[in-house]
């Protein structure tokens, strides 16, 4: 396990930590649970970048990582003022720190590095063993399921976003996971011909992904 992917596991388990003390004694936590969120997520984006950097060099890596920042970008803000391609629905003032777009709608600063977060870490997972179009393929439905796992969590106990239509199981509207799908498929793409397929073999994804969703199970058990 490389020493990022340790620092990523690190912030993870002080989260949980955090969370727990929290809800134990009944403190609010104030901004040490943004600050941590915000590591945490860092963290896990610079376990996915280190090996990566290593293996392919700083620039092309940088580039495939800016392109799927941007595509997340763009999703998201097409999303909160046209419903496409989730559905609709708005973010709050808890995910911080976030920004205001035009006509008041919430544009969290760390959403599009969330984006490479799951997206990233579920092609990279998968392209171990496949390539190409079935790797982003693969890597985009992984990443669904991941999205279904954290839905709950992210707009219940964290209450980061809420939706404005009915969703589907209790979980999202069913376009959220068309939505997810299809980002996430073509962010795999990006990366696949960013050459980042080349360097799966040495990421630590399957600890980020775990680490992401032992986080989000935790938090749900604690607040429940």
């Amino acid at each position: 396990m490389k020493a990022a992917t340790k620092a990523y596991l690190g912030c993870v388990a002080f989260s949980i930590a955090g969370t727990a003390v929290s809800q134990t004694v009944g403190v609010d936590p104030g901004p040490i649970r943004p600050i941590a969120s915000a590591a945490t997520l860092v963290a896990g984006v610079a376990a996915l970048l280190a090996p990566t950097c290593e293996r392919m060099g700083l620039g092309r890596a940088l580039l495939g990582f800016l392109a799927v920042l941007a595509l997340g970008a763009a999703a998201e803000i097409a999303g909160l003022y046209t419903g496409l391609p989730f559905g609709r629905y708005e973010y709050t003032e808890r995910w911080q720190p976030t920004v205001l777009l035009p006509d008041d709608r919430r544009f969290p600063l760390l959403l599009p590095m969330a984006w490479f977060l799951v997206a990233g870490a579920s092609y990279l997972w998968v392209a171990r063993r496949l390539h190409g179009i079935a790797a982003a393929a693969a890597g985009a439905l992984v990443a669904t399921l991941v999205d279904a796992a954290m839905e709950p969590v992210l707009t219940g106990p964290l209450g980061y976003w809420k939706w404005l239509e009915p969703k589907l199981l209790g979980i999202a509207p069913p376009a959220n996971f068309a939505g997810w799908f299809g980002v996430s498929l073509l962010a795999g793409l990006i990366l696949d011909s960013a050459g980042y397929g080349r360097s799966a073999d040495r990421t630590d994804s399957a600890w980020v992904l775990g680490g992401h969703l032992g986080l989000m199970a935790a938090i749900a058990a604690l607040a429940s």
